[in-house]
């Protein structure tokens, strides 16, 4: 599927008819922008999983170029064109993540701070050249705060931000260890939604990003809510997962936790 315009977006066709979704989402999978990137993909295991080290001089003009990155934008093309009414949302590697991916050291140089963010605007460019409606920027499970310091300073995020802006797309950051202190809090209100750590994206000052919030155990059946909730307004909120779902899950179990969630947003509130 990863190489195949026609089964991708055959998949992203069949899954919003299932699930009646009126927002779609045409990729998840990090890989594809870390081999952008220069870097190899281990295909072995149930997900595929990318090889850290890349090129040692990674070429953000070639980003266009990549295999699997011009399969996506044919998926995106073959997607808007048999459901035309969907919201297509689609999820890039952030600039802290490609960094770790290409083992660039924190501190990072200068030269690598400027390499990582011209690869990043081409993988939003290239996604709002292609009218995806939400640019989500992924910041994966090993990013801590320390890690995003060098690019929270050098406002790598905000500038994403007003670039999909430009393009009147959406952003949403999905960063599930960030603890939105001040600094990260100003820096990442220029996005449309910000996830972070549940019980800090709840207490965080948001003026004009919307909060998302964690959900855990998505797709066994079990699935939990962060605690909280109540105290937020009604409809400024969403929940999420921090990640695309175990390929082994149940479609039972998933349902039932589709149940969960949509009696828990349908219940009245006091």
């Amino acid at each position: 599927m990863a190489l195949d315009a026609s089964v991708m977006a055959a998949a992203v066709i069949d899954s919003g008819k299932l699930f009646n979704s009126p927002v779609l989402c045409m990729n998840f999978d990090p890989t594809l922008w870390g081999e952008a990137a220069g870097c190899s993909t281990n295909w072995e295991g149930a997900l595929p999983l990318i090889e850290p080290g890349g090129s040692p001089d990674p070429n953000p003009d070639a980003v266009r170029e990549s295999v699997r990155v011009t399969t996506l934008v044919e998926a995106i093309g073959r997607v808007k064109g048999a459901m035309p009414q969907s919201k297509l949302v689609c999820a890039v590697a952030g600039p802290a993540t490609i960094a770790r991916l290409l083992e660039f050291e924190n501190p990072v140089s200068r030269m690598d701070q400027f390499t990582v963010g011209e690869l990043v605007t081409e993988f939003v460019t290239v996604l709002c050249e292609n009218k995806i409606d939400n640019v989500i920027l992924v910041e994966d499970a090993q990013i801590d705060d320390h890690a995003l310091a060098p690019w929270v300073e050098g406002k790598q995020y905000s500038r994403i931000a007003r670039l999909a802006d430009h393009y009147s797309a959406e952003t949403t950051l999905l960063c599930p260890r960030a603890s939105l202190d001040e600094d990260q809090t100003r820096e990442f209100d220029a996005f449309t939604y910000v996830v972070g750590q549940p019980e800090k994206t709840i207490q965080a000052k948001l003026t004009n990003a919307a909060k998302g919030l964690l959900v855990s155990g998505f797709g066994t059946g079990s699935v939990s809510l962060p605690a909280g909730l109540e105290t937020l307004e009604e409809g400024g909120y969403f929940l999420t997962t921090a990640e695309d779902l175990d390929a082994e899950a149940d479609f039972s179990e998933i349902q039932l936790d589709i149940a969960t969630v949509t009696a828990f947003l349908n219940q009245p509130k006091s």
